[in-house]
């Protein structure tokens, strides 16, 4: 099962919520909601995906991690990945260098719910003063 729902009362964060089992199938259908989601504002958007509850990894993981990290939009602010094991650390440093994203488009890895709202909320108040995430 894999819950989207915005992270914060001004709809300027995206969490997904990954809970054993899912599938890709369940990811990409969250696809239309997500985008519905960003057509809600005009504000850059950062996303949190939280895999503390869904470590199960499903099958074909560098095919569906490549298009996620691929995916992008003007709005698209960082994403900070949360609950990840060894398997999630070594794709994630893999997309780091063969994903066409710059790097503050791929994601920051953090322990827990509260580190990864930090470092959004960085992320934020360098964009306010102007300065690279």
């Amino acid at each position: 099962m894999i819950l989207l729902e915005w992270d914060d009362p001004s709809c300027t964060t995206l969490r997904y919520t990954f809970v054993d089992p899912w599938t890709w199938d369940e990811y990409h259908a969250t696809n239309p909601q997500r985008d519905a989601m960003f057509a809600q504002t005009s504000a850059i958007i950062d996303l949190i995906l939280d895999f503390t509850h869904g470590q199960h990894i499903p099958e074909g993981a560098m095919t569906h991690f490549y298009a996620a990290a691929s995916w992008d939009r003007p709005q698209k602010g960082i994403v900070a990945v949360i609950g990840v094991n060894t398997v999630l650390r070594i794709l994630s440093n893999i997309m780091e260098k063969v994903s066409p994203q710059p790097r503050h488009k791929l994601p920051y890895v953090a322990r827990d719910l509260a580190a990864a709202r930090a470092i959004i909320e960085r992320a934020k108040s360098n964009r306010l003063s102007g300065v690279a995430p």
